[in-house]
């Protein structure tokens, strides 16, 4: 289900794009099973932007009329609302970690489709968005489990982890990000939207009530991007891509600027989230002539030394993604009399300051935040 190589990945979208997205708000809910054709599987190579939104719009278009897509480029964009909400909440970050405990899951439950999800998830790296919803309203309502404990289940298997979408997806089913309205996992629904490969009758908890008292989610942090770099011919300019981006580079080749490049890649724990990992690199390096592998900081610093990088850029790190942006390794950048610079996209930039409250207000903006992208397509 999911191609490791760039060109492979391009080509099933073209197919997705022109055989399946026109039917997409229609079939999108219905976890028919792998391979989930009805889907698009792009979020693995969206969170690390190994292919970026635009290119995924710009393919999108080309077969299709762009009013019969909305609901796809509605997905695209869940996203980065969720990457911009917790920009300006970042405490409800910081509040899981502290509140995160480990509980292991019985082997079997007995309810036949949590089961089955959860050794797809195991075996695949992947969940259906609508089976994501039911597993995690079941683990929370039915099995009792911490909301923080299903949301480390995820992080540890999911191919397309993201800090940001894991945690506020699954406080959304525990009635946290809108307060006191869960998501609640009913047999009929899931009978209807397998097309009847699960119907637990009589094993769901369908019916909770809450009182939670939650005021955290009205405190709102200013929206202050990094000042934007002006393009210009850096000495001695250095970039570093990681899990964050795998592209960055792209748009400092398409402005002909002359630029060394590393990828910095570590291990995960879990052995299917690394090879996945390991090969999308592999193949960023394979189209990259001499593109270099760094694998801890000290490779870091000696790629920074040897290639006598005056300037650096790094892909921006959001809420949950730090890699670089800390004290310790930006005082080493000091100490080189490295200049760093930490690259906001202009797709984050523009978007996340309509993303500190609801979904649906801001997904008012996205015609206005496609129409400022050069990709050939209008939504007004």
């Amino acid at each position: 289900m999911f191609p490791t190589k760039k060109s492979q990945l391009i080509e099933n979208l073209i197919k997705f794009s022109a055989k399946e997205l026109s039917s997409y708000s229609k079939r999108r809910n219905y976890d028919l099973g792998p391979p989930h054709k009805n889907v698009s599987k792009l979020s693995p190579y969206l969170r690390t932007r190994f292919i970026t939104e635009e290119e995924v719009l710009k393919i999108s278009v080309s077969n299709n009329n762009n009013k019969n897509i909305e609901k796809f480029i509605e997905e695209i964009f869940w996203r980065t609302y969720w990457r911009g909400w917790l920009e300006s909440h970042p405490w409800i970050y910081h509040e899981y970690l502290d509140n995160n405990k480990h509980q292991p899951l019985p082997m079997r439950t007995g309810i036949k489709c949590f089961d089955n999800w959860k050794e797809e998830l195991i075996d695949t790296g992947y969940l259906h968005n609508h089976s994501r919803m039911w597993f995690a309203s079941i683990w929370i309502f039915t099995l009792g489990y911490s909301w923080q404990s299903g949301a480390e289940f995820f992080k540890r298997n999911l191919l397309d982890f993201c800090p940001a979408a894991n945690t506020l997806g699954w406080r959304w089913v525990a009635g946290l990000q809108t307060i006191n309205k869960p998501y609640l996992a009913k047999a009929d629904n899931i009978n209807y939207f397998t097309n009847g490969r699960f119907n637990p009758v009589g094993q769901l908890n369908e019916m909770v009530n809450l009182n939670y008292i939650e005021q955290n989610n009205y405190r709102v942090l200013p929206c202050i991007n990094p000042e934007k770099i002006e393009f210009k011919n850096f000495d001695n300019l250095g970039i570093i891509l990681n899990r964050n981006d795998l592209s960055l580079n792209n748009i400092f080749k398409i402005k002909k600027m002359t630029y060394e490049c590393c990828v910095y890649s570590t291990e995960h724990e879990n052995k299917l989230v690394n090879e996945f990992n390991k090969n999308i690199i592999q193949d960023v390096l394979n189209n990259n002539k001499n593109f270099e592998i760094t694998k801890d900081y000290n490779q870091i610093i000696d790629w920074l030394t040897n290639k006598k990088i005056k300037n650096l850029v790094l892909p921006y790190e959001t809420v949950g993604n730090k890699i670089f942006n800390t004290e310790k390794f930006k005082n080493e950048l000091r100490k080189l009399n490295i200049q760093y610079h930490f690259f906001l996209r202009d797709w984050d930039r523009n978007a996340f300051p309509y993303a500190t409250k609801g979904f649906f207000k801001f997904k008012k903006n996205i015609p206005d935040l496609i129409n400022i992208l050069d990709i050939g397509m209008k939504l007004k």
